[in-house]
């Protein structure tokens, strides 16, 4: 039998089976789009819990995973770099996540962190979060051979005769460093207070320990299924075949449109995606 004749053989079969069962689900968009609690903090939609979904898809969005450790930590990983996750709001007006590295965070064992030192930059890739405009950004200098007049000296992070600094970053400042030798850079970004800059060295490890917010976008593929009153999410962590999953437990390409995707593991020789739309 050809695959197109196996098709139409087992469309209405899965309609007529396999749709109802799902919309007949108690839990609004099925069992896609779970909730849970680590520590203090609702992981919910758009972010979802590293390894608690099923092997064939997830709600969510891409890179929004949220690892839950054993000591009931949160923790959201931007490449190789993990970020403490202190506070998730979300409501239609204003949606932010807050995050604490987790290298200076309080979270990491040991005992307190007295002079913290920043290790890495923050890098997004093309994850669809941005930085409010009220956020500031500091620049670490480490192993410097000297320093312009606006950069302030980390007594705490002196190291062989060479010194640590750190300024508040902004169009100009970093142009003056490429007089200096300096063996490394992170710019990492804090929220503001008031007197900041004759303050920085005193209170530069609070800042770093209050962390930093940002906000998050949808795509335009979740866009359209959110304002069609859906979840977007995919076929599996890595996959980019793009899911919308609707109230009543089916999977559409919107929850206005007509299109139903239907899973059919038992068709993976026959159809190796898995998927009819």
């Amino acid at each position: 039998m050809s695959r197109l004749l196996l098709l139409l053989h087992l469309l209405p079969f899965f309609f007529f089976t396999a749709i109802p069962a799902a919309a007949q689900s108690n839990n609004q968009y099925g069992n896609n789009c779970p909730s849970y609690t680590c520590g203090d903090v609702n992981i919910s939609y758009p972010f979802w819990k590293t390894g608690s979904e099923t092997t064939n898809q997830f709600c969510g969005y891409q890179g929004f995973g949220i690892n839950c450790t054993d000591r009931n930590i949160p923790l959201i990983s931007f490449g190789n770099d993990s970020y403490y996750v202190r506070r998730i709001d979300s409501n239609n007006n204003y949606r932010s996540i807050v995050l604490i590295d987790y290298d200076v965070s309080s979270v990491v064992p040991g005992p307190p962190i007295s002079c913290p030192r920043v290790r890495h930059n923050i890098t997004l890739g093309t994850l669809p979060l941005q930085f409010p405009t009220s956020m500031v950004n500091l620049s670490f200098h480490f192993n410097c051979t000297g320093h312009p007049s606006f950069a302030i000296e980390i007594p705490c992070l002196f190291r062989t005769e060479r010194n640590a600094y750190v300024n508040v970053m902004n169009d100009t400042t970093e142009e003056e460093w490429a007089d200096y030798s300096c063996a490394d850079k992170v710019v990492t970004t804090v929220f503001p207070e008031t007197d900041l800059i004759p303050n920085l060295v005193a209170i530069y490890g609070r800042l770093l320990g209050g962390g930093f917010e940002m906000q998050w976008e949808p795509t335009d593929d979740c866009e359209r299924c959110e304002d069609s009153g859906g979840r977007c999410g995919y076929l599996n962590t890595t996959s980019t075949s793009f899911m919308c999953f609707c109230p009543d437990g089916t999977i559409k390409n919107n929850c206005k449109g007509t299109f139903l995707f239907l899973h059919c593991n038992s068709l993976i020789p026959v159809f190796p995606n898995c998927i009819f739309a």
